[in-house]
């Protein structure tokens, strides 16, 4: 269970991040993108964040391209926003919780007109 620490600064960095990614200009974050959430190591070394694009799996990964190039400016950006001496590394995935909630929302809509 992370401390509430790190929970508050998970968030800060997802609220940031959310910020600095709609500033940037590479072309291939010109999709929906969500930033779910944010999971950083207790020792603050490295965070894991959770992305979600609206556009499909193949939009998704060019967006994970995109940031994984930008790491840099993304971590130097951070860095000067939350006035911390060092920011994580990140690890960008995508988030499969809102593929799992459509496909539930589907199944549960199926069962309804089976009822029906």
């Amino acid at each position: 269970m992370a401390s509430t620490k790190v929970e508050r600064l998970n968030e800060d960095i997802r609220r940031e991040l959310i910020s600095i990614v709609s500033q940037m200009k590479d072309p291939r974050l010109d999709c929906f993108l969500t930033i779910m959430r944010v999971e950083t190591a207790p020792d603050l070394t490295n965070a894991k964040v959770h992305i979600s694009v609206l556009e499909g799996d193949r939009a998704c990964e060019d967006a994970i391209k995109a940031l994984k190039k930008g790491q840099g400016f993304i971590r130097g950006e951070l860095s000067k926003r939350l006035r911390i001496k060092r920011s994580p590394e990140f690890t960008f995935v995508k988030d499969e919780g809102a593929a799992y909630a459509q496909k539930i929302n589907e199944i549960l809509r199926d069962i309804n007109k089976n009822d029906n």
